[in-house]
């Protein structure tokens, strides 16, 4: 869309600045937001992004600058006052109520009623209207904490997509989903484009923001680098305004397991699976990915004892493998990364400090006690290796961006060096050059002979990390792609198909 036929800015941030304990977020940043146009936003995390979403929603008022829209200044009590104004905000961080059913979360803040009364059946069929319009096969009467978390990404989506905005930000939306889902929603946001509708698209995918965007704007350490036209950039470009360096993507060289499988499955059931076969061998990563829904999410839990098998055998170093616990998973050498980083893997109230150190508790542990210099030692040193970004030990994990985040997970289990990671979605939501850091850190498990299973909606990370890709669907693995046949084509046609 060229200037010349660009229509005015619905909303306009002009000069916001924000800091959090001293530490500016945001620098002075402009950004406008047009009628009918997909705007997307770039940057690694903490690069301003999070916060510039929040001043938008209505979660956060900045210390000066000002958020227009039509032209006039606007100021917002709260989310529900930007909502009020046509600005619906979909959060990386799910924002759904667990314990309430699909239709019910659809439905929060409007339900239909006859008096004093909900009226159930009216709520269920708006809510099957709703999910039908996305392509969302999903049970409108399903509790929505029994869901995989990319069945409850998609009621947050649907959610939003109900009310009658003017503006729609879109905080990593296709983080739980898979290829067909994700292009589905493509589909959707470029109807909602064609019917005037502003949208701001914040996405580390940069092949969706070049498939999606009119307008790309990066934001580098809280400061705005730039806003060009899609078609007058590349994602090179977008890569090296991002990070202000190159990054290194070279392929990794071809391995070989070094060994006989340690970690064999068999007819492994529970929720969605129906019988799962898999091996991993030292020194390769396995893949599994499919479909939302297809099981591969469930196998995480199942083996790292938050989740009770209902069938099957495992085997983990030549003996009948059962955790009951993740503790005792931890034990035998078996550490799980999980997908969703706040809700199942950190502490919230907590710090980097006790973050990093929760699974290394029975090592430090003396008599009973836990020396604290100790533990203060460990988490500095393994902070430094993953290079966590915070303002010390004490820092709550929750302010932490979410690559650091991540990282507090990663080295919380690295720690321990266990034998078999179990890493489900390792690099949802983080920037360019934190995803290529892991990337290489999953290569470096494998190299020094760790067994490595990779759960993984993104093909691209497949394509870059797996030895074996399995492909799951309807509970059971449907496809084993062995190289030269993992490549991002080939995975993505493996998951859609049938």
């Amino acid at each position: 869309m060229s200037q010349a036929t660009a229509p005015p800015a619905v909303v306009a941030l002009s000069g916001l600045t924000k800091s959090f304990s001293g530490t500016r977020a945001l620098k002075g940043v402009d950004l406008e937001l047009r009628g009918g146009e997909i705007h997307a936003l770039c940057g690694e995390n903490g690069a301003g992004k999070s916060t510039l979403i929040q001043m938008l929603g209505g979660a956060q008022r900045p210390d000066s600058g000002t958020i227009a829209i039509d032209g006039r200044p606007a100021r917002f009590a709260g989310p529900a006052g930007a909502l009020a104004r046509g600005i619906a905000v979909i959060h990386q961080e799910l924002a759904v109520v667990d314990a309430m059913t699909v239709a019910e979360n659809l439905a929060l803040g409007d339900e239909p009623r006859f008096g004093p009364w909900l009226r159930r059946g009216a709520m269920a069929a708006s809510a099957r209207r709703k999910l039908d319009e996305l392509g969302f096969a999903i049970d409108p009467n399903a509790r929505v904490g029994s869901l995989p978390i990319g069945a409850r990404q998609q009621v947050e989506i649907a959610r939003a997509l109900g009310r009658d905005v003017r503006v729609l930000v879109l905080d990593e939306p296709t983080a739980a989903l898979s290829r067909a889902e994700a292009d589905r929603l493509f589909d959707i946001l470029r109807d909602l484009r064609a019917r005037g509708i502003a949208i701001l698209y914040v996405s580390h995918h940069l092949d969706e923001v070049f498939a999606l965007a009119d307008r790309i704007t990066v934001l580098r350490d809280g400061a705005r680098v730039g806003s060009w036209p899609a078609t007058e950039t590349s994602l090179a470009e977008v890569v090296a305004h991002m990070v202000g360096e190159a990054v290194d993507v070279r392929d990794r060289p071809a391995r070989e397991a070094t060994g006989p499988a340690r970690l064999q499955v068999r007819g492994l059931a529970g929720g969605s699976l129906r019988g799962l076969d898999l091996e991993v061998a030292p020194g390769e990563v396995v893949g599994l990915t499919g479909l939302a829904g297809a099981g591969h999410e469930d196998v995480a839990p199942l083996l790292f004892g938050a989740a009770r098998p209902t069938g099957g055998d495992v085997v983990w170093d030549g003996r009948p493998y059962r955790p009951g616990h993740p503790a005792e998973a931890a034990r035998l050498g078996v550490a799980m990364v999980p997908a969703d980083r706040r809700g199942q893997g950190l502490i919230p109230p907590q710090g980097v400090l006790e973050n990093l150190t929760l699974a290394s508790y029975p090592d430090l542990a003396r008599a009973g006690w836990l020396p604290r210099g100790a533990q203060k030692g460990m988490a500095r040193e393994w902070s430094e290796r993953f290079e966590v970004a915070s303002a010390g030990l004490s820092q709550k994990v929750l302010t932490l961006s979410g690559g650091n985040q991540q990282k507090v997970l990663l080295a919380r289990w690295a720690a321990r060096n266990p034998e078999l990671f179990i890493l489900n979605e390792p690099t949802r939501g983080i920037d360019v050059k934190t995803r290529e850091a892991i990337h290489r850190w999953i290569d470096g498990l494998a190299e020094s002979g760790r067994c490595v299973l990779l759960i993984t909606s993104d093909a691209q990370e497949m394509a870059r990390l797996a030895d074996r890709c399995l492909i799951v669907r309807g509970g059971m693995v449907a496809r084993d792609l062995k190289p030269p046949d993992i490549t991002e084509h080939a995975i993505v046609a493996a998951v859609v198909e049938g």
